[in-house]
């Protein structure tokens, strides 16, 4: 008796407690079903632009979809853009309710790498592989190099997704700090980047640009697989990137600053996707910024600091 009552001790040792999940809350959950879905319905925008591809010009999704969006592909960029609205709005409806969990990180963590990692890709790697304007199918829009060299910077910016969302799965912190930075550009900045090129090298294709003797989509193919590279590096890195709700949106700002709104507003009315590259730019760049500002401080404050000779009294 006495070895079965330690046996079924060690076993209950060894056996890890389980948890079961009692309930949820459904406001700040549905908001993060509701960025996964637009995920999903980028990475369906590529099907979809694909057929249309093969089955012609006559083929349309919807006639006023096409109005608003003039490529299946621009349609997806701007579902991640409507995805990352969905992704500020599960953070804030879980503080206001109260209401934030493990189950919420995990599921917002399980659709950022839908939504900011395998549909921009999947979007830039339909660009590459899509036939050219009037050309048969089987020649692409882009060369072998780009195609090559995309799907490679694809890779990287896909696999460097997945270790930020689980070193921050990891290292989150809750707490005010941890609401005010990010450790490495967030998923969703370095989404923007990349989709903000894909809208606008849609409308440089369908306008057929080649101001200066330069063929812009071409070049603009190229600017997207090196920048999918270069976020996919930054967010690895270590450096402070500012929460753009928490610090710039809810705190008060002074009456000057109206005029820089009245100037977004302006340049979305005119040309939005220039203005959705501008703002996806500055806030990759900002990180960078303030990483050199700040050792450029440090390195100031740790230099001795000059002293004056010593008088002798005597």
């Amino acid at each position: 008796m006495v070895i079965l009552d330690e046996e079924r001790q060690i076993q209950t040792e060894v056996t890890p407690a389980r948890r079961r999940l009692i309930g949820i809350s459904l406001l700040p959950a549905a908001a993060t079903l509701g960025n996964l879905i637009c995920g999903f319905l980028a990475i369906f925008c590529c099907l979809l632009s694909m057929r249309a591809e093969f089955a012609g010009p006559e083929y349309v999704f919807h006639p006023r979809l096409e109005q608003l969006f003039p490529t299946h592909i621009a349609a997806g960029a701007y579902l991640i853009i409507l995805a990352m609205i969905f992704d500020a709005l599960d953070g804030r409806l879980a503080r206001i309710t109260r209401r934030t969990s493990e189950f919420g990180a995990q599921l917002d963590s399980i659709s950022d790498i839908v939504s900011f990692g395998v549909a921009p890709a999947t979007l830039f790697v339909t660009l590459l592989l899509r036939p050219a304007l009037g050309a048969p199918p089987d020649e692409p829009d882009a060369s072998r190099l780009q195609i090559r060299a995309g799907i490679i910077c694809v890779l990287v910016y896909l696999s460097c997704a997945a270790i930020r969302l689980a070193r921050y799965n990891v290292e989150n912190v809750k707490g005010e700090e941890a609401q005010r930075a990010f450790s490495g550009l967030p998923s969703p900045g370095a989404a923007a980047a990349v989709v903000a090129l894909l809208a606008l090298h849609e409308h440089l294709r369908l306008a057929n640009s080649a101001l200066w003797g330069m063929d812009w989509a071409n070049v603009s193919r190229w600017v997207i697989a090196l920048t999918a590279f270069s976020v996919g590096l930054l967010m690895v890195s270590r450096l402070d990137y500012v929460h753009v709700f928490n610090v710039y949106i809810r705190r008060k700002h002074p009456p000057t600053h109206l005029v820089w709104l009245i100037v977004i507003i302006g340049l979305g009315w005119y040309k939005f996707e220039a203005l959705l590259v501008v703002l996806a730019f500055a806030y990759v760049i900002s990180g960078i910024l303030i990483s050199l500002v700040r050792r450029r401080q440090d390195s100031s404050a740790a230099s001795p600091t000059e002293t004056s000779p010593r008088v002798d009294d005597n």
